[in-house]
């Protein structure tokens, strides 16, 4: 069978099902004017910046295979640093297990709340902020848990649902909590304890290697709509690419604004999907070693960021000797406006408040980012009606993938083995009606 095959979206997903569809070429479009997605590096003035924090965690053996194969010897492994900032104290990372440094009274109110949470009653844990109090007691919720997560996620959190937090938010024991609040610091907790990133350049080398057998890829390509009775997609630019097979990878809000013939309410359960944006500001610093931490969460709203990253600790090669580069992340809520300028003003302020930034730094450079769609919220809405606005789509023969076409939380390794499994749902469908062909033509001639 001759299948052709089109894919929407050159982030990690779509490249992945690209690269394991390559023997049937297929056409990959993507909007921007180069694939890789929220993978994508900037270099300028010297310094490479990523679109935010992008780190690799391995976890399944075909991911560690395949990366092994793309890029060998080009990563390098890192044990975590991270580290929360609060009450003019910086503690370890996960918070829960840390308290160390922090006033007395913060550590007993930390440590007797996450005790009373263990003799009481978890009761109903279905919304985010009733699994933060039940989990970790009022101590930990108030001073971090809470705070960080309401700053973060800028909704109530009781409108979140909490069954996302059991693989992304560390619980300790007892004793961790204990040993943490004595300063015997815990290390390895969570789902990311050990990260490995590119020895030379940015995260990009990944999504150009999954890229290279791929050889119908078409940039600063973006869909007006996609007919899947006529089994077309319409492209901005008025060119129409048949197709029987379609993976998609642009957020299922977006997806559902594309296709032809489609329920009213579908569509508007779709709309009412929710992200959080992320304005992300790198910079380059004149100065050395501005810190010796991957990343730092700051849980109060005295300050405008919720974390701050330093990509020279993740490579040399990413920033000029004698330099640091950072990256900020403020979240806001979709379609606000923002004043790029003030809030500039606000970080530098809010950066020499808690130390990190002295009068006298001077900034070399600057790159700013503005992703609408960043991390999915998962909420009433979206646990109620995901799956069937996704089965929807698969009985219109399109395949999602990836976080945005998924709508869920998708680490790097996550994405890829999404657009695998597309990949190989279209192959066993091609397999399957090559081998039904193949038997009716032996029927027929015998």
């Amino acid at each position: 069978m001759t299948a052709k095959i089109v894919i929407i979206g050159g982030g990690l997903a779509g490249l992945s099902a690209g690269y394991h569809l390559a023997d049937f070429e297929p056409v990959l479009f993507e909007k921007e004017k180069a694939i890789g997605g929220l993978c994508r590096s900037f270099t300028q003035d010297g310094f490479t910046f990523d679109c935010t924090g992008h780190l690799i965690h391995l976890k399944n053996a075909y991911t560690k295979e395949l990366i092994g194969r793309l890029l060998p010897h080009a990563f390098q492994s890192h044990e975590r640093l991270a580290a929360i900032y609060s009450k003019s104290t910086t503690t370890p990372y996960p918070f829960q297990a840390n308290t160390y440094g922090l006033p007395a009274d913060v550590i007993r109110e930390c440590v007797v709340g996450f005790v009373e949470s263990m003799q009481a009653s978890n009761g109903d844990s279905s919304n985010f902020y009733d699994w933060v109090l039940h989990t970790f007691g009022r101590g930990i919720a108030k001073h971090f848990m809470l705070p960080y997560n309401e700053k973060f996620w800028k909704q109530d959190l009781r409108t979140i649902t909490s069954d996302w937090v059991s693989w992304s938010i560390p619980k300790p024991t007892l004793e961790e909590v204990v040993d943490g609040a004595l300063g015997l610091t815990n290390k390895g907790m969570g789902y990311n304890p050990k990260f490995m990133y590119p020895e030379n350049g940015g995260i990009d080398s990944l999504p150009q290697a999954l890229c290279r057998p791929v050889k119908n890829v078409k940039t600063e390509e973006a869909v007006q709509y996609v007919d899947p009775k006529k089994k077309y997609v319409r492209l901005t630019s008025g060119r129409e690419e048949p197709y029987d097979f379609l993976v998609s990878t642009l957020p299922l809000p977006v997806l559902y604004q594309m296709l032809k013939d489609t329920p009213d309410s579908l569509k508007s359960k779709a709309q009412q999907l929710c992200a959080v944006s992320v304005l992300n500001i790198n910079v380059g610093i004149n100065r050395p070693g501005i810190s010796n931490q991957h990343w730092i969460y700051f849980p109060e709203e005295q300050f405008i960021f919720s974390r701050v990253g330093f990509p020279m600790n993740f490579s040399k090669s990413v920033a000029p000797e004698g330099t640091s580069s950072m990256y900020i992340e403020i979240t806001h809520r979709p379609k606000e406006k923002v004043n790029i300028e003030e809030i500039f003003d606000r970080v530098i302020l809010d950066l020499q408040a808690c130390g990190m930034f002295r009068k006298d730094d001077r900034i070399l450079t600057r790159h700013i980012i503005d992703i609408e769609c960043a991390y999915v919220i998962f909420d009433q809405h979206r646990q109620k009606h995901l799956q069937d606005l996704i089965d929807y789509v698969e009985s219109r023969n399109i395949l999602t993938a990836g976080r945005y076409g998924r709508w869920d939380y998708y680490s790097m390794e996550d994405s890829i083995l999404s657009g695998k499994a597309a990949a190989e749902r279209i192959l066993k469908t091609i397999k399957d009606v090559t081998r039904h062909d193949h038997i009716t033509t032996s029927e027929c001639t015998s």
